[in-house]
């Protein structure tokens, strides 16, 4: 059994579009880790708008802020009431770093709002990420519904987001597939397991926009800290371990992440 050891703990900030099941994963995986790593594992919900969560919060933001109590104060619909309520958080972030610093795991599993674009390209998240580099190893996690890789310039669209999602956070950032029981995920088990499979059936696609793809793709076996994707599922666990391995080689820099 391969427990990761470091003087510090881990960060694992986990991104997503809605739907793509971060925080069903998040639950999932917590778990994992603790049963299979004996690590002592926190939970961090940064969502505002969250109704429920299948893990029971450690740092929760609608402690301070929530997307309901907003829209009710401000008389703003959901989308301005959860821009604004990212902005609150924002404004309080000095109290929620705090919390998170104070929680004392091993394993500190970040989940963030449903709406990735907020957390992306709003100013909160690259600021709570960079924080989180500095209490300890962060990375970020980058999930999309596998249902979403249905070519292989649409899987290589999905490994471009992961190089955002590290370019904007300024943490290594390993992009997965999730819902991996579902039928028709094997047909992107071989892009997930070889750069170099995705590249040659991308020469099968016709057009410029397989072209195009192919360009990313090897730009970013060459800058992308992990080129491999797990395709992993909340239901069965398939593919935590490949993942908890993945992000051990980040942390250690160490071992071969193509």
């Amino acid at each position: 059994m391969r427990r990761l050891l470091l003087s510090r703990a881990q960060y694992l900030i986990v991104v997503g579009p809605a739907g793509s099941g971060k925080t069903t994963l998040a639950a999932a995986f917590g778990r994992w880790i603790e049963e299979n790593q004996g690590l002592r594992v926190a939970y961090v919900n940064l969502d505002p708008g969250a109704e429920s969560t299948p893990y029971r919060p450690d740092v929760d933001v609608r402690r301070w802020v929530t997307v309901q109590r907003v829209m009710k104060e401000r008389g703003l619909g959901p989308n301005g009431a959860l821009i604004a309520s990212v902005d609150e958080v924002y404004a309080r972030r000095g109290e929620v770093l705090e919390e998170i610093a104070g929680l004392g795991a091993d394993f500190v599993i970040v989940d963030t709002p449903g709406q990735m674009e907020l957390f992306l390209f709003h100013e909160s998240g690259p600021a709570i990420s960079r924080e989180l580099a500095k209490l300890g190893a962060a990375s970020a996690l980058m999930l999309f519904d596998v249902s979403l890789a249905r070519s292989p310039s649409h899987f290589a669209t999905l490994r471009l987001m992961g190089l955002v999602a590290q370019l904007r956070l300024e943490v290594p950032a390993v992009v997965a597939l999730s819902k991996g029981d579902l039928r028709g995920a094997e047909r992107v088990g071989a892009w997930a397991r070889s750069p170099h499979a995705l590249l040659e059936d991308l020469k099968l696609e016709p057009g410029v926009v397989s072209e195009l793809a192919g360009r990313l793709v090897e730009a970013m076996n060459e800058f992308s800290l992990a080129a491999r994707i797990p395709v992993v599922s909340a239901v069965t666990g398939e593919g935590f371990r490949e993942l908890y391995d993945i992000l051990h080689e980040i942390w250690c820099a160490c071992g071969d992440l193509t």
